[in-house]
């Protein structure tokens, strides 16, 4: 892919994160206190554009999937990584409840199963998930897009963050203080 039009894409899809994340959602958040269908609808699609942002680096046309390399350790490797990555993301998901993991009931903060570990296990999954890509089809292309993962993913975190801060108030101050926002202390 040529670099000027893999920048412009990332430099794009940032954008629209930004607007995602701390314009529209923040908004459903201050306004209604809870995602609206289309902010969750626009949430989905950032994460859409980043995956298929993966076609800038992958080595075969869109939308068809590459050859896997010769290295069998290697695909092992990121197809492990990608398998148990999607799995974990969605349990973490389903043991917390798809409305509330998109945003939409916000009654009771949920502070068990993997959210006893990290404050964003959906996060944590699938930034394990897509790890997978780049150690099967390395390149710096793929390591940008991973770097993109983190800053859209970040980007809405601290969005939920500011709503959930405003809603649990000091409960949700202790739990930050006892629960690390992605793991270990990072």
């Amino acid at each position: 892919m040529n670099i000027y039009l893999y920048i412009l894409l990332y430099l794009l899809t940032i954008i629209f994160g930004y607007y995602v994340f701390r314009i529209a959602v923040r908004r459903d958040y201050l306004e209604k206190g809870k995602l609206s269908n289309f902010s969750s609808f626009l949430e989905f699609l950032i994460f859409a554009v980043h995956a298929n942002l993966s076609f800038s680096f992958l080595p075969a046309p869109y939308p068809e999937m590459p050859p896997f390399p010769g290295n069998k350790f290697q695909v092992v490797v990121g197809i492990a990584l990608l398998v148990i990555g999607i799995f974990l993301t969605l349990w973490a998901m389903s043991g917390l409840g798809f409305k509330k993991a998109l945003g939409q009931d916000t009654e009771t903060l949920h502070r068990v199963g993997f959210y006893k570990f990290t404050r964003n296990p959906q996060i944590v999954f699938y930034g394990i998930a897509i790890l997978g890509m780049p150690i099967i089809w390395p390149s710096l292309y793929a390591l940008g897009w991973v770097l993109l993962f983190a800053i859209i993913a970040h980007m809405m975190v601290t969005t939920e963050e500011e709503h959930l801060g405003k809603i649990y108030g000091d409960d949700y101050v202790k739990y930050c203080e006892e629960v690390p926002r992605y793991f270990l202390n990072f």
